[in-house]
């Protein structure tokens, strides 16, 4: 009884093998992401940040002792609000405090922060909002652009309507360091990803979905898993020669060299 129940699993087994190859099912494979790490006072920024790139980070505030109809805090809710923040790019929000316990100073030391896409074209808005309160409509709502008459040093003040002033950190993009690389490792052969925009990997000429052929003159197909990990993560100051293969078939042979990453808090998240 015992064999022909295993002959039975034996041959279910084997049909559903037949059947995931048939329906087209692929092996999954982990990314694996190349180290990026703070940079130290002694890296060149080369290249230096772009300029619509901008590091962002809601600061502190100052809340009115009053609300709108007139009332104290206290009077109308028994106690100080918990405020918190929110920012918006473009109608999009991008970035929320937590709320800090019964104050009228907020100062949001934990706040997100992070590279923003964001230039003085582009709308942006702060809400302050009351943790307590059970309601759609926010304390107040500033719209702005950060213009230059509006940025004074790496600080934007806004006086928020019904709310009272908000202080946003607003400076160059903060810089990683690194190749900004992401790639998969197959049975035999090595894969690339994704990469930060602009970073060393992309200005090197690599492109998602390239095949690395040839690492350092190895032929990738030789190599181990753990060797071209290593190779990824101990690149020489002198550079890493590697052989792509794009998408078209056509092969590239270059170098990648670690250097100053800008990533964007969409790409990577927060960078201090």
């Amino acid at each position: 009884m015992k064999t022909k129940r295993l002959a039975s699993a034996l041959v279910l087994a084997s049909a559903l093998a037949a059947a995931a190859l048939q329906a087209g099912c692929v092996a999954l494979y982990p990314e694996i992401g190349t180290s990026i790490r703070k940079i130290t006072a002694e890296q060149a920024l080369d290249p230096p940040p772009p300029e619509d790139l901008r590091w962002i980070r809601i600061v502190s505030g100052t809340i009115k002792d009053s609300m709108r109809d007139g009332r104290t805090w206290k009077q109308a809710i028994g106690k100080l609000p918990d405020p918190y923040a929110k920012l918006y790019i473009n109608e999009q929000e991008v970035m929320r405090t937590n709320p800090k316990s019964e104050t009228l100073e907020p100062s949001w030391d934990d706040a997100p922060r992070g590279n923003f896409q964001v230039s003085s074209a582009d709308k942006m808005r702060v809400e302050i909002w009351d943790a307590n309160t059970v309601t759609d409509k926010p304390i107040g709502v500033k719209d702005f652009r950060a213009t230059e008459d509006l940025v004074l040093g790496d600080r934007i003040r806004l006086d928020v309507p019904g709310a009272g002033e908000v202080v946003l950190a607003y400076e160059r993009a903060h810089a990683m360091f690194g190749l900004g690389l992401w790639f998969e490792l197959r049975t035999d052969t090595c894969f690339l990803t994704r990469m930060i925009g602009g970073s060393p990997a992309e200005r090197a000429g690599a492109q998602p979905g390239d095949e690395v052929v040839q690492i350092n003159g190895k032929a990738v197909t030789t190599m181990s898993s753990n060797a071209v990990r290593s190779a990824f993560n101990s690149i020489p100051s002198a550079g890493l020669p590697v052989v792509l293969r794009h998408a078209d078939g056509s092969t590239a042979s270059v170098t990648f060299r670690e250097g100053p990453i800008y990533p964007t808090f969409a790409e990577f998240g927060q960078v201090d």
